[in-house]
């Protein structure tokens, strides 16, 4: 049988993955770069590990333990943690902005990332 690549375990696999790549990615930067740049990967990677261990995580086991529990079908858990995953993926790549104070970033741009931060 084949395995479904939705499924609530995949998930799980494909978020880890997907953050310790964002965490090499990070480690590529070193002092002598650009802080600017840097710094983005830093806080990328910071928002990342908490997304995967976090939101991601919690969401696949919830839907897992209700699936379990028989108050939802196999299918709408997976439907709802693709939702949310994508969710977490589009909130999370404006809402780093909320860090940016470190470079000095207007303060329009911080209070916007910080909206988008609180949806996560």
């Amino acid at each position: 049988t084949s395995q479904n690549l939705w499924s609530v375990p995949a998930w799980l696999f494909y978020g880890s993955g997907i953050m310790v790549l964002f965490l090499f990615f990070g480690m590529f930067m070193t002092p002598s770069q650009n802080f600017a740049i840097a710094d983005y990967w830093r806080w990328m990677n910071i928002h990342m590990w908490v997304e995967v261990t976090f939101e991601v995580f919690t969401t696949c086991i919830v839907g897992y333990m209700l699936v379990q529990m028989g108050l939802v079908n196999r299918a709408m858990a997976e439907r709802v943690i693709f939702l949310a995953v994508m969710m977490f993926l589009v909130t999370a790549l404006i809402g780093i902005s909320h860090n940016f104070y470190w470079i000095a970033k207007p303060t329009g741009i911080i209070a916007l990332g910080s909206v988008f931060s609180t949806m996560q």
